[in-house]
């Protein structure tokens, strides 16, 4: 057994080693944004954008567009979008003179916090003409101060990149990340994981940098699940617990990642007895082989060998698969947003929690 176990640590390190890695069959990238910003100023703008396109609407979405014209003129807040309209997730640009010249009604007349932000983020990336990417950028500093969570990532992460200044500033950009979490930004949120594990801006805390990447996990984060999961791995911040960092591992290997073979391999691994394992724990090492990069290829095939030379068997049957989990229930995480009081959900399999027990 105690042979067995000093074979997870060169594999955790191969783990470990491809979380730098972001191509060729080695790592999600680590750089991909997950949050989902619907608001009721990119969604009527959607809804311009696919009409002129040739795609009717809803009438439940032409009577909400009519009422969101209506608060532009009014001065009066803008409608909460429908599910239809949040359901379909992703982060729109606005790109029409009418959605433009709508969000902009409402941050003049009533300094809207997500209309300015939605217009700044609109002439920074050229969607839409009518201001200068100087423009968008003073327009997102004000939403920024005024609370909106997207300007407040946007900004945090300019100061932390030294755009604006001059000269990075690691403090301030905390200290603006830190509030575009504590909004339910999902990316600010796995962000300042990464501030507190570095000890970037502010002082270093595994604890609250787990616990962070925990957070992020839990709202559909995909890299904050790896970080999370390497923790767990090293005790960094939390317990190990190599049943959870197994379960962790499901969900990157799952989606056809071949760093989540390495992942599952490695937390089997390390279990007390990872003789009734075999099977699966040669499963994800060949699936690593097979899909990897040459990087993790060039390791993973003598640590194999090895593997193979401790255990009773030097492969998977053909037509074995990895245990499928029992149904957990779907965990869902809902925020309200502080400045419209809207209420936005995620949903995700809950892989946290041990449904197998």
């Amino acid at each position: 057994m105690r042979m067995i176990l000093t074979f997870a640590a060169p594999l955790l390190a191969l783990a470990t080693a491809s979380s730098t890695l972001s191509a060729g069959g080695a790592m999600p990238d680590p750089t991909r944004e997950y949050n989902q910003n619907v608001d009721c100023h990119n969604a009527y703008d959607r809804l311009v954008a696919e009409k002129k396109a040739g795609t009717s609407p809803s009438a439940a979405a032409l009577v909400w567009a009519q009422s969101y014209e209506a608060g532009a003129n009014a001065g009066t807040p803008c409608p909460a979008p429908l599910p239809e309209m949040t359901a379909r997730g992703g982060n729109w640009y606005i790109r029409t003179t009418e959605g433009r010249d709508a969000a902009l009604a409402y941050a003049q007349k009533q300094k809207d916090p997500a209309a300015l932000s939605e217009i700044g983020h609109a002439w920074i990336n050229s969607s839409v003409a009518g201001g200068t990417p100087q423009d968008g950028l003073a327009l997102i500093e004000q939403a920024a101060d005024l609370g909106d969570p997207v300007a407040l990532y946007s900004v945090g992460t300019l100061y932390g990149a030294g755009i604006i200044g001059g000269k990075k500033d690691p403090a301030k950009a905390f200290e603006l990340l830190s509030q575009s979490a504590a909004a339910g930004h999902i990316d600010a949120i796995y962000r300042t994981g990464l501030y507190y594990l570095e000890g970037i801006g502010t002082k270093k805390d595994p604890k609250k940098a787990f616990a962070a990447f925990k957070s992020a996990a839990e709202r559909g984060h995909f890299y904050a699940v790896i970080m999370a999961f390497d923790m767990i791995n090293s005790g960094t911040g939390t317990r190990k617990d190599f049943d959870l960092a197994y379960r962790l591992s499901r969900i990157v290997a799952d989606q056809g990642e071949p760093y989540g073979a390495v992942m599952a391999a490695s937390s089997l691994l390390q279990l007390k007895n990872p003789l009734p394992h075999e099977d699966e724990i040669l499963y994800w090492m060949d699936e690593g082989i097979a899909r990897g990069d040459d990087n993790i290829r060039g390791q993973l095939i003598p640590l194999r060998a090895q593997v193979v030379g401790a255990f009773t068997k030097s492969k998977a049957p053909p037509e074995y698969k990895p245990r499928v989990f029992k149904a957990c229930p779907m965990k869902t995480v809902c925020l309200v947003n502080h400045y419209s009081g809207l209420q936005s959900c995620t949903t995700n399999k809950d892989y946290w929690s041990d449904c197998d027990g």
